[in-house]
């Protein structure tokens, strides 16, 4: 409940005029009951930013364990991605904007998507792509990390105005050339 009220304050009045004093008031709670859970406003909006990344990888830890071809999922991952973080903008625009626009506390978190996800993308790209050590050829890490940095690429249209459709046109444009890319080399299996 605190992380819930927490975050509906961090979306309408902002990190920095949120104290545990609001929070406490609005939860209908004493300070000390939120310093029970909480050392300190950091943490709370670290346990906020979780509980957004969970929200986020979920779906895509189902799509990527689904039964579809590769190149769907793929395809598929780019948008839900896109449309995960739109569906966050919506309920946190002030999280969303400083997620996009790399504010420090924020990249931090920034980092740990990616790590998130780059657990999600290797085992992936380690199943369907055929490796033979001694080749010159990408590792599936390192699949997983372009693909996701062509990916994240499209992360700041959706700081636009209307820009949800934007970032699902050009994440999806960049998935077709990433897998334009990868069919070449004759490696992708069943």
């Amino acid at each position: 409940m605190i992380i819930g009220v927490a975050a509906g304050l961090f979306a309408t009045v902002g990190l920095r005029r949120t104290t545990m004093e609001t929070i406490a008031a609005t939860a209908g709670r004493g300070r000390r009951t939120i310093y029970m859970y909480f050392s300190n406003k950091a943490e709370i909006y670290d346990a906020v930013v979780d509980r957004e990344i969970r929200l986020i990888t979920g779906s895509l830890r189902e799509l990527v364990s689904s039964a579809q071809v590769f190149e769907a999922v793929l395809q598929r991952y780019a948008e839900v991605r896109i449309i995960q973080l739109n569906a966050l903008l919506i309920r946190n625009p002030l999280l969303i904007r400083d997620f996009s626009l790399g504010h420090n506390r924020v990249e931090r978190l920034r980092d740990r998507l990616n790590r998130d996800e780059m657990q999600i993308l290797t085992p992936f790209f380690s199943r369907h792509i055929a490796y033979e050590d001694n080749s010159g050829q990408p590792l599936p890490e390192e699949y997983a990390a372009i693909f996701l940095n062509l990916a994240r690429g499209s992360d700041r249209l959706l700081t636009k105005k209307d820009g949800l459709s934007e970032a699902i046109r050009f994440s999806s444009l960049s998935v077709s050339l990433f897998l334009r890319g990868i069919s070449g080399l004759g490696k992708i299996t069943a």
